[in-house]
């Protein structure tokens, strides 16, 4: 599978917000729109980075209170790693783990087209290996089947 059938499967809507804004109000707009991550763009609307729940707890952990009054721009990841939509899933679980983020912005021609979640490649993933095994069941009984 590829992250351009993921995008398909979960739409390629991408919420993003300016560098500039408070880390407050990005919290904000996780709540509301019930997503775990943001993509951060520039004004002129290129990627920036990504900031996720875990950099606002690890901000409040270091700088209590204060890290509410934060901008985006102090926080989150940078602009990489990102995947290209031709990318495979199991290339984008790799970078993932080895970069031990849990979101990938996925760009197409210096655009960004989608957001996955190391969640979306888990359950993509699962769904192919169960195919795969339903398949390979199919031809453990076809000379049964074919007999009867």
């Amino acid at each position: 599978m590829r992250v351009q059938d993921l995008i398909k499967i979960k739409g390629d809507s991408v919420i993003t917000v300016a560098e500039s804004i408070r880390v407050k109000d990005a919290a904000g707009v996780m709540h509301e729109r019930a997503v775990g991550a943001l993509v951060v763009v520039a004004p002129a609307g290129q990627l920036k980075g990504v900031i996720s729940e875990r950099e606002i707890v690890v901000a409040l952990a270091r700088h209590g209170r204060d890290a509410l009054e934060l901008q985006a721009i102090d926080l989150m990841l940078d602009s990489r790693p990102v995947v290209a939509p031709s990318d495979s899933v199991r290339d984008a679980m790799t970078i993932m783990t080895e970069q031990r983020v849990r979101h990938l912005p996925v760009v197409a021609d210096g655009a960004v087209v989608g957001l996955i979640s190391l969640g979306d490649t888990v359950k993509a993933r699962l769904s192919e290996k169960i195919a795969e095994n339903l398949v390979l069941q199919d031809i453990a009984r076809w000379p049964v089947a074919a007999v009867a």
